[in-house]
């Protein structure tokens, strides 16, 4: 229980830190902080998820970078209109 609950914790500092420091680095070389950005963040954060799985197949990897890109963008573009 211990062993899988460390596993979890570093996977979601990863997804944080690569989400993070995406987004900031995209927006200082693109100079704007749009659904663009949160989309290649979503996307990338995605796959470095999926990499630290167990068993990774190409599907899932494509999968998790679909979701990641929808779920942030879709969160950007609501934190806009709330």
């Amino acid at each position: 229980m211990v062993k899988n609950t460390g596993k979890e914790s570093m996977q979601w500092g990863l997804a944080a830190g690569v989400y993070s420091g995406l987004t900031y680095g995209l927006k200082e070389a693109r100079g704007a902080h749009d659904w663009k950005n949160s989309a290649v963040a979503g996307a990338l954060t995605g796959v470095a998820l999926a990499l630290t799985s167990e068993d990774t197949t190409h599907e899932q990897v494509v999968h998790c970078a679909i979701t990641g890109a929808a779920i942030s963008t879709a969160a950007n573009l609501l934190s806009g209109i709330f």
